[in-house]
């Protein structure tokens, strides 16, 4: 079977569910979330695309799926993310109602994309105008893509005074082996196919409303249309030490990964 081909399977007959339930079935190997909801039939996938959660253990709340781990919102309707964390979509899946029985109308392809990205714009020469945001976590992230989800066509530049574009800070503690770049929430093509300006290791130190521009350690500067600060919190500096007999907060990529030795020589 292509990827391409058309795949039509029965799930359910239509009186099997009741307004306001959710079931999860397989089609062909993969999980997908069935939903009826004002008589509605409708189908996505099954998998959060946070973290992989099966969202048919979540709460449904008219046209929304929560997840049950990290309370990710979905709308049902058309997949779309509504309510973080995680950044992505899920697959929607064309469902029809026949004499009584309830089909899925998908392809192989289709069934094993567990994520999907909304459609984003790019930047336009002709559009002079900058978002600068300040920071590379997961809030800073959502915002630019948000911008270019809804069409804006400026520059936009995320700044760091970090060494990585943005990454997943609580892998850090789930998966202490794990390389700098098997932890970031896009990769550096993302960045670059959707015209996203990533500046690390550039530190802000001062911000000018009335000219309307961002001083850097360097000494350079940056103007800005709109301005948004994301830094989020700071670790305390006297906790960046693995002690013998102590707590250890995980600050970057690059020295979480230098403690997974030593924590295996303490075993």
């Amino acid at each position: 079977m292509s990827g391409n081909e058309v795949i039509t399977q029965e799930l359910c007959k239509d009186f099997d569910m009741k307004d306001g339930e959710m079931r999860e079935f397989e089609v062909q190997g993969q999980s997908v979330l069935l939903v009826r909801n004002n008589g509605v039939f409708s189908a996505v996938g099954n998998k959060c695309s946070h973290y992989g959660a099966p969202l048919s253990k979540g709460v449904l709340v008219g046209d929304r799926v929560r997840c049950p781990w990290h309370g990710a919102c979905f709308n049902v309707r058309n997949g779309d993310i509504e309510e973080f964390p995680g950044l992505d979509s899920l697959p929607c899946f064309k469902i029809t109602v026949e004499n009584g029985s309830v089909y899925i109308v998908t392809s192989k392809k289709a069934l094993e994309s567990t994520k999907r990205i909304k459609s984003m714009s790019s930047r336009c020469a002709g559009d002079r105008s900058t978002v600068v945001i300040i920071g590379t976590g997961p809030s800073a992230l959502v915002c630019a893509e948000t911008l270019r989800q809804e069409d804006y066509k400026g520059r936009i530049v995320l700044v760091t005074r970090e060494k990585h574009v943005p990454y997943d800070r609580t892998k850090l503690s789930k998966a202490m082996n794990a390389k700098a770049v098997e932890i970031y929430l896009r990769s550096t093509e993302f960045y670059k196919e959707h015209d996203l300006e990533v500046w690390t290791e550039k530190e802000a130190v001062s911000v000018n409303t009335d000219e309307a521009r961002v001083k850097f350690t360097d000494g350079s500067f940056l103007q800005y249309s709109q301005l948004l600060i994301a830094t989020g919190s700071r670790l305390r500096p006297d906790l960046h030490r693995y002690p013998p007999d102590g707590d250890y907060v995980m600050p970057d990529p690059g020295r979480h990964g230098r403690l997974f030795p030593a924590a295996i020589a303490d075993q």
